[in-house]
Formats: C-alpha cells, structure tokens, sequence
C-alpha cells in the first residue's frame, strides 16, 4: 500500500501555522522561565536548628532539616503514621532536593526523629485543578502557594504540641515572604483528629474532594483545607459572606452597637418630644 502525500496546507498546518506554533512554543519556555524565576521563597536559606522544651513533658527537643541518610526512619514513621505508602524516591528527594520545607524535630537525648512536617512552594497553575479554587481570581496563577505533603508525630510526643511547634515553624517561614498567600492541604473525611487540628490553625475546609484517596483497594473521600496568609484570601461566595458578617457582628462590641443604632434613630426618625423618645427607646430596648 502506498501512502499519499499532502501538500501542508491540506492538512490545516501552512507555513503561517508552522511558524506561529514555533513562536508558541518558545512563548511558553519564555513563560516558563519567568514563572519559576517568581517562585522567591528558598528553603535553603532557613536557619532550623533549634532547641526547644515541650512544657507539659519538660522534654527537650532539637529541630533540624531532614538530611541524606534519614530515608530509612522518617520511612518507617510514614508507615506507621499514614495508610498511604510513597515511593522510594519521595524520600530520597525529601532529604535532598532544597525545595522541600523538610523539617524534623529530634528527641536531644536519642537523636530519633519524633515528628516532621514536609512541605513545598508550588504557582497555584500548577497545583491540581481542584486546588486552584482555593484561591480568589484576583490572584493569577504564578501565584505562590505552600502545600503540606506530611505533618505527623510519633504516639509518645502527641497531645505535647509539639505539631504545633513544626507547623509555627513553617508558617514563620512563609510570613517572611509576600508572594506565598496561602497554605494548603488534603486530609482524610474521616480524620477527625487532624481536621480539628487544622481548625484550631484558622484552616478553612474549602474543597470537598469525593474518592481522592485509594486505600485498601477502597476509595475514600478528603477535604481539600487552606489557611491564607500574606494578604491572600478565598474566593467569594454567599456562605462566606454570611460567615464573615456573623463573624463581624460577634466581634464588635454589642452594647456599642446599640447604642450607635439608637443614636441613628433618634436623630433621623424621631420627632423631638421627649416623652416619644423615651418611650421609643424602651421598646427598642425591649425587643432586643
């Protein structure tokens, strides 16, 4: 069988369109190259080592980056702590690649790693379609945002704050620099446990994610959960205003409240009989 030839234009790819797809091609490693260069946070630079005694235990721990030869340990705390298994290579690159907030917190006594929380800056337009909801369309996708990948401690040191202690650790970090608005991450529905621990950081569950995880030969639902930071906020909608507005109105001080309604009133809608004022403002009172 012979195969026929087409002239370009044939087949819809002229010259023209040769050379426009060429110039869209170097537009995007162009684009490429600027988008990386804007990602200004670098872990590399952060100064981890520190000491620090947990206050209910007066246990004394030391934090440090993850280095070359932690694999083995942190590996076999992942399994302990999580029922998702990562690849070798996630934890060779964890301990190696620069990019990775990958900080440890080590008992001073034994060295053994005790908890950890590993983390990374990515643009939104990278993150999964369904993590870019998380924030507002004022904010473009070379945006920068930080995805926590692990946060766990081993059974002897919870309930010691010492994930609390990881987590200031990064968010510290982060508030150094403006370009990173928020922090995100995927937990289990189920995790009851975790997802109050992120409430009490102002986590915000944004994103219901249905059959995001693979455990088990079973699928199982997670929630997509965002703090902002760094003048980073969410998207709009009629849920969170009504949660913003109540949120207002707890905060402010009611019986000042009162009282400005009350002077609106009595000097827009009243007349000037003093009798009809008070009366006026009893009932006010009253209803309230």
């Amino acid at each position: 069988m012979c195969r026929t030839t087409y002239p370009l234009s044939h087949v819809g790819l002229s010259t023209n369109s040769i050379r426009l797809r060429y110039h869209k091609y170097h537009y995007r490693n162009r684009r490429r190259m600027q988008i990386s260069s804007s990602l200004s946070v670098s872990f590399d630079e952060v100064n981890t080592e520190s000491f620090h005694i947990l206050p209910n235990s007066n246990l004394s721990i030391v934090f440090r980056f993850l280095r070359p030869g932690d694999q083995s340990e942190v590996k076999t705390l992942c399994q302990d702590w999580f029922p998702i298994e990562y690849p070798d290579k996630w934890y060779d690159d964890i301990v190696q690649n620069k990019k990775y907030f990958a900080l440890a917190a080590c008992d001073t006594h034994t060295q053994n790693i005790v908890g950890i929380i590993v983390a990374n800056i990515l643009l939104l337009g990278h993150c999964n379609r369904e993590d870019q909801q998380i924030l507002n369309r004022n904010f473009t996708f070379t945006t920068s945002a930080c995805y926590i990948l692990t946060l766990g401690v081993i059974k002897q040191y919870r309930r010691q704050g010492l994930a609390s202690i990881l987590f200031e650790n990064l968010l510290t970090t982060l508030t150094k620099y403006d370009t990173c608005k928020v922090i995100y991450l995927h937990v289990l529905f189920s995790n009851k446990q975790a997802i109050e621990f992120y409430e009490s950081k102002l986590f915000q569950c944004r994103v219901h994610l249905p059959a995001y995880y693979l455990i088990k030969h079973e699928y199982l639902d997670a929630y997509c959960f965002a703090r902002y930071i760094n003048g980073g906020y969410p998207p709009y909608t009629f849920s969170g205003f009504l949660s913003n507005t109540w949120t207002c109105l707890m905060r402010a001080n009611p019986c000042h409240l009162l009282y400005t309604i009350r002077n609106f009133v009595k000097n827009k809608f009243l007349d000037t009989n003093s009798y009809q004022r008070a009366s006026s403002y009893k009932q006010i009172s009253h209803i309230i």
